[in-house]
């Protein structure tokens, strides 16, 4: 019986130990004994020898009180290891130990202690000047660029704690003073208007300096320092000396300058060439290998570039952001300043004055970056004030009355930033951003064209108000008398329609129109609720407008043009159909004068009618009783798009397979798989059904939506390419989505790979040469099969072809003596009659859209 007393009582003993653990005073008096080891240790000096263990012995301690702190801190009051941590400032015996030590081990300790006393709501210990000290001496030794030592998660934990006082502060502001004190304050008196601003003050306010200094991080750090400034821009509020104590330092420098260099980071010469092994379909399909140019440039689908082109965008939008969070007037003065002197005077503008095609890629590099940058812009005065820089636009608004703090600091910059010899300083007067455009849609290099007309549509599609004015040269305004009438709109509409009918490979014309007027629908809609609160007046473009010009000439080389360089122009093209504030006319619509009445009368006896019915039939009829004049003239665009229709019979009457090979290809770009149940057209003969393009991937999933654009969360247009099959959603201008060839590809031998129209033609060998279509003279070869038809070149002579009479009076003699003899493979030729196709109905789609959206069709 003693034995089962023993045990039962031996087993309970330890039930009642826990509980007098957690008492206070019992939590307390293990507090203090964990804490002497380390006063002890920290003390005492250590020799070589017994560093090693009274580490281990320091490390043991701190684990004991933080564990000790962090059961207190689940526990109800009284905590008063809190209170004796406070009292006894531990932390700042920890803080030294850990940061003289440079043991990892102990860092990581005292940053959990630094966590658990922050977290703590009993004791106060964000307001203590002492540990405002402490905490600071050790995250600058921790964390500071040349002590280094430390991996990057203790770098992220600290600039969480960090963070955690940033966002003490800002709930409540009165302890700012604890953390933050001007020196600026104690010598005001002393201070001159000679005073040099600018100068940098760590020892006032060194939190800042700690998370602006890591502002352009990735991950954490990143994350948790930009927003703890935000924070930071957010205080000035509730206290006149941290805004001028912003103004008067090296911060906004600092920002600039940040800012710069990860510009600076970004390679000076750029590819945007896909890689021959990650071709998108639609590329891979075409003569778009035969065009690359190997050169050591950085290519735009590169790790290392995305990397920094993510950094760069990533502290502009923090600029942004400040901007937005920031409510003094005085310190968004300061910021823009320093943005457009350090970051566009100094560097972007010089970047694109210094920009060629003659020097492996440099103009690609700027219009590529130009078009991240605008992309980004969202912020009214930093999107307004750089804008007005690079287009040179001059601004008479007159500006807002600034702190003399703010004019100080103005002074300051300009004096340091200001050129010694005038004739050394350039201004975007000489060659604005619309230069650089205008240059790069006419330039010799497709890589430049598409950078060009990208950043175009990025220009008409974000910032529309500043793109019309400067890149478009305006006639007139339209008034209510040029709107055309319904009757009008159907005529012009139908002609675009049955242009694209005639290009042949969509079955279902009237599907694939209606979709995509309901795809273009929202955008306009959505543009039209921001018109309505601002310009409402259309502007009537020349048609001799250099930028509408250059588009029309891109047009008409469109079959031998890259596939890049045409989803660029269909889009830009898109685009600016697209805007509210430009008009059609003579461009791409017959204008109402074009047009004339004609006389229409009812198929019944109207005499019954009341007055009302009557004057309804009479509206309607009015409505309808428009007819184009028979002299009238094609507008420019629509003049190139009958040419290019032209072409594409000639080269029927040449190649009677190629409505089979085109509406093959929609299918394969459309991914319906409606090539299986294609029927061989009558007449032509095919010796080889196994040839190219049976060759296709055997899940149609893998072929995937043709996109057409490549802006990144943008609002411009999206269509579909083969909307009969799939129903295939399509967006502006490039192909950066489109599934790979190498991953949409089966698994096949070298042979079936040399033959399969996903790789593009191999280089012509001997028996090919005579393989060559003259489409002005309509001299054929016999083909031995479809491949060969496929590889077979097809030749354009512009200057030879009757067609061209329909543009000759919109190009000057030296324009057209520049479009020389052209030729391409059929099968790239049937690519961009695909893409002709599809752009043509999306125009005519625009056009009827627009037209409903924002009332520019007259009843009467």
């Amino acid at each position: 019986m003693d034995f089962w007393t023993k045990l039962i009582s031996g087993v309970s003993k330890p039930k009642s130990a826990p509980a007098a653990a957690s008492s206070p005073q019992q939590r307390l008096q293990r507090f203090r004994r964990a804490y002497n080891p380390i006063l002890q240790l920290c003390g005492r000096p250590q020799t070589l020898a017994s560093h090693g263990p009274a580490l281990d012995q320091l490390y043991s301690s701190l684990q004991n009180i933080t564990a000790l702190l962090a059961e207190e801190s689940r526990t109800p009051a009284p905590h008063l290891c809190l209170n004796f941590a406070q009292s006894s400032q531990i932390y700042s015996v920890v803080a030294r130990a850990a940061s003289t030590s440079r043991d990892e081990r102990l860092v990581r300790q005292a940053i959990l202690l630094f966590s658990l006393l922050l977290e703590s709501e009993d004791e106060d210990f964000v307001a203590s000047n002492a540990f405002a000290r402490s905490f600071m001496r050790f995250a600058s030794k921790v964390i500071d660029s040349n002590s280094g030592g430390f991996g990057e998660d203790i770098e992220a934990d600290v600039v969480e704690l960090l963070f955690a006082v940033v966002a003490k502060i800002r709930i409540q502001p009165d302890i700012l003073s604890v953390w933050f004190s001007s020196s600026a304050n104690n010598n005001a008196s002393h201070k001159d208007s000679t005073h040099f601003a600018g100068q940098t003050q760590k020892d006032d306010f060194p939190l800042c300096y700690l998370l602006i200094d890591r502002i352009h991080h990735d991950g954490r750090i990143g994350d948790f320092a930009r927003t703890g400034l935000l924070y930071i821009f957010e205080a000035i509020s509730y206290s006149t000396n941290l805004e001028n104590w912003i103004i008067d330092s090296d911060l906004p420098t600092l920002m600039a300058s940040g800012l710069g260099a990860l510009y600076s980071q970004l390679s000076r010469e750029l590819s945007i060439l896909h890689d021959h092994d990650r071709l998108p379909i639609i590329l891979a399909l075409s003569d778009y290998v035969d065009a690359q140019q190997f050169s050591s440039t950085e290519s735009i689908f590169s790790p290392t570039h995305a990397t920094h082109m993510a950094t760069f965008l990533s502290h502009l939008a923090f600029w942004q952001d400040v901007l937005e969070h920031c409510k003094s007037e005085s310190v968004k003065t300061t910021l823009l300043d320093h943005f457009r002197i350090l970051f566009l005077q100094q560097l972007l503008y010089p970047s694109l004055l210094q920009s060629s095609d003659t020097d492996g890629g440099s103009s690609v590099a700027v219009l590529t970056y130009l078009s991240n940058i605008f992309e980004s812009l969202d912020h009214p005065d930093l999107t307004r004030m750089t804008l007005q820089y690079l287009l040179a636009i001059t601004n008479d608004e007159q500006p807002e009355p600034i702190s003399p703090t703010a004019y100080r600091r103005q002074s300051t910059l300009m004096l340091m930033t200001q050129v010694g010899d005038e004739e050394d300083k350039f201004e975007p007067t000489l060659f604005s951003l619309v230069d650089l455009i205008r240059n790069g849609v006419t330039s010799q290099n497709p890589q430049t064209v598409v950078a060009a007309l990208k950043l175009s549509s990025i220009m008409l599609t974000r910032h529309r108000g500043y793109a019309i004015s400067t890149l478009l040269q305006s006639k007139s305004v339209l008034s209510p008398e040029d709107t055309r009438t319904v009757q009008a709109l159907c005529i012009e509409t139908d002609d675009l329609i049955q242009i694209a009918r005639d290009l042949g490979g969509e079955p279902d014309m009237d599907e694939a129109y209606a979709t995509a007027c309901q795809d273009i629908t929202i955008p306009l809609e959505i543009q039209m609720s921001n018109r309505a609160h601002g310009e409402t007046s259309v502007l009537k473009l020349l048609p001799h407008d250099p930028y509408v010009r250059s588009i029309a000439e891109l047009f008409a080389s469109f079959f031998t043009n890259s596939v890049d360089v045409n989803l660029a122009v269909t889009e830009a093209t898109i685009c600016l159909a697209s805007c509210a504030e430009v008009g059609l006319d003579e461009w791409l619509a017959v204008p109402r004068t074009e047009y004339q009445a004609t006389a229409l009368e009812p198929t019944f006896d109207s005499a019954s009618l009341d007055v009302e019915e009557a004057e309804s039939l009479r509206l309607l009829l009015s409505m309808y009783s428009q007819q184009r004049r028979r002299d009238s003239s094609d507008p420019l665009l629509l003049a190139v798009l009958r040419t290019l229709k032209h072409q594409v019979d000639s080269i029927r009457s040449d190649h009677p397979i190629i409505d089979y090979l085109i509406e093959k290809r929609v299918a394969i770009l459309g991914g319906a798989g409606r090539e299986d149940s294609l029927s061989q057209p009558k007449g032509a003969h095919l010796s080889n059904r196994q040839s190219t393009e049976s060759s296709r991937p055997s899940d149609n999933r893998q072929i995937q939506r043709l996109q057409v654009g490549s802006r990144q969360g943008s609002t411009s247009r999206e269509s579909s390419v083969s909307r009969s099959s799939s129903h295939a959603q399509a967006r502006d201008g490039s192909l950066s989505n489109v599934p790979p060839r190498s991953s949409s590809l089966p698994q096949t031998s070298q042979g079936q790979q040399h033959n399969s129209i996903f790789r593009p033609p191999p280089p012509e060998s001997p028996e090919d040469e005579n393989l060559t279509v003259d489409i002005v003279s309509g001299h054929v070869e016999s083909k031995q099969n479809e491949a060969q038809t496929l590889r077979s070149k097809i030749r354009f002579a512009p200057s030879a072809s009757q067609t061209n009479n329909l543009i000759s009076e919109y190009f000057t003699t030296q324009d057209r003596d520049s479009l020389e003899v052209r030729e391409a493979t059929l099968s790239h030729v049937v690519t961009n009659i695909v893409i002709l196709q599809h752009f043509v109905v999306e125009l005519a789609a625009v056009m009827r859209t627009r037209a409903i959206v924002f009332e520019e069709v007259a009843f009467t």
